[in-house]
């Protein structure tokens, strides 16, 4: 089974807060469509109209919340992306099929595994600090505020038409994506691509069984 580093389960608790909870910063210029930030806290409002939708405050209505928030989610982050640089050049090697497939299965994961603790994040808040922007690509700047301490959280996006989309997430200076690529690196040396397939598959069942139980 794949074991995830107390590193990689902060990362991806990181990865749910910081869509969570923001401080509004001042209204951006309306006009300025491509302006990663602006997109980012036009998300992040989605996702908590959902939370604080009256219809679903109820404990049965956790299914459906948690269906539409991972709808939100998936407009904004570039779950191919994240794959292919997760993979590396693994993913070079892999069929348009298998492409999809992993995609799929690795998006999965990153959702199944950590969407439940939006329910346990009530008293952070994420701070805009700043954005940077060159060409397509562009990096923004936040910092978690919590109880006892502030946590740097850096958001990496690639422009596509005029939205932006989330490829990696930096915490305190480790990379999501770099984080999962060390470890699925060195089960396809050991194991090659099924190995890491059939790993990551019964990861995400596992998580699937669980979630059914609950």
């Amino acid at each position: 089974m794949i074991v995830l580093s107390p590193v990689q389960n902060r990362l991806i608790a990181f990865f749910v807060c910081g869509l969570l909870f923001l401080l509004a910063l001042p209204q951006a210029n309306s006009a300025v469509a491509s302006d990663p930030m602006t997109q980012m806290k036009s998300t992040v409002d989605e996702i908590m109209a959902i939370l604080n939708d009256e219809n679903l405050k109820q404990a049965d209505a956790w299914p459906e919340k948690k269906t539409r928030i991972r709808a939100v989610v998936d407009h904004r982050f570039n779950f191919e992306e994240m794959s292919k640089r997760t993979l590396a050049k693994n993913w070079r090697k892999r069929t348009d099929e298998e492409k999809k497939y992993f995609v799929s299965l690795f998006s999965r994961l990153l959702q199944n595994t950590y969407i439940n603790r939006v329910e346990n994040y009530s008293d952070e808040v994420v701070i805009f600090q700043k954005q940077k922007i060159k060409g397509k690509k562009a990096v923004v700047y936040t910092v978690i505020s919590a109880t006892s301490q502030e946590i740097p959280v850096i958001y990496k996006l690639l422009r596509q038409g005029d939205d932006w989309f989330v490829y990696d997430i930096i915490i305190e200076g480790v990379s999501l994506v770099r984080n999962y690529r060390t470890q699925f690196t060195k089960i396809v040396s050991r194991e090659k691509y099924a190995g890491l397939i059939k790993r990551v598959e019964e990861k995400v069942n596992k998580i699937d069984e669980s979630s059914v139980a609950n």
